[in-house]
């Protein structure tokens, strides 16, 4: 039995096990970085769906109508900016001063 020999067999064994190790980290980060940019992908594709299911209303079609053609409705709402309510920018009188 050589000294050397048990050495050298044991650090291959230990170098074969930290490889596999290795190996499974950059397969699972790579498979992590494919589900980002499909989750990227998705909420792109939602979102634009969103916005052309709403012109889809505004161009006088019915969320029936919709469904009819085997449209679902979106489950992300389109964007933008908030619709303010009408009147909601005139200021009310404020109660004990006059104008």
């Amino acid at each position: 039995m050589n000294i050397n020999d048990i050495a050298a067999k044991a650090a291959a064994k230990i170098d074969a096990a930290r490889d596999t190790k290795v190996n499974a980290v950059k397969t699972a980060a790579a498979s992590g970085v494919e589900v980002q940019e499909a989750a990227q992908l998705l909420a792109t594709a939602e979102q634009k769906y969103a916005k052309d299911y709403q012109a889809a209303l505004r161009a006088e079609w019915t969320e029936s109508d919709l469904r009819g053609f085997g449209l679902d409705v979106p489950t992300k709402k389109a964007g933008g900016r908030p619709r303010g309510r009408k009147g909601a920018q005139e200021s009310a009188p404020v109660a004990g001063v006059s104008e």
